[in-house]
């Protein structure tokens, strides 16, 4: 069973997010409003699959929380990889989206995810980033 923990400060995103991944099959999720609190969940929990984290949240941004995911002693030796989604309208363009990848590979980020989107291509990006088919 895969495990997500989602971590996205915007209650209708969140609740939009999850209908979309139990219409996908994955029903063990974990909600955190803000950086912070998914950090506590971390720390108590560190056995999930994959991270979804909105880019832009308040009061810790995406890529802040993904530095201090990283000094979790639990999760140094096994890293989480993280499909960043985000609504900024620059990295809806491919290329400059593959560009910011690159640097932020090095945090965990797998894979940067443009809002809105489609279940569709949520499921083909989260099959890409945990390397298996969702049934």
């Amino acid at each position: 069973m895969t495990k997500i923990l989602i971590v996205e400060d915007t209650a209708t995103f969140r609740a939009i997010l999850r209908h979309q991944l139990i219409g996908l099959g994955i029903t063990s999720l974990w909600m955190a409003t803000d950086g912070e609190e998914a950090l506590g969940m971390l720390w108590q929990q560190p056995d999930f699959d994959l991270i979804l984290c909105d880019w832009h949240m308040h009061p810790m941004d995406g890529l802040t929380f993904c530095s201090k995911v990283r000094t979790i002693p639990t999760l140094q030796e096994r890293a989480i990889p993280v499909l960043f989604m985000t609504a900024d309208a620059k990295l809806a363009n491919p290329v400059t989206r593959e560009r910011i990848l690159e640097h932020a590979r090095g945090l965990g980020i797998v894979e940067i995810l443009p809002k809105p989107f489609e279940t569709d291509e949520l499921k083909t990006t989260l099959e890409r980033c945990l390397g298996h088919a969702l049934s």
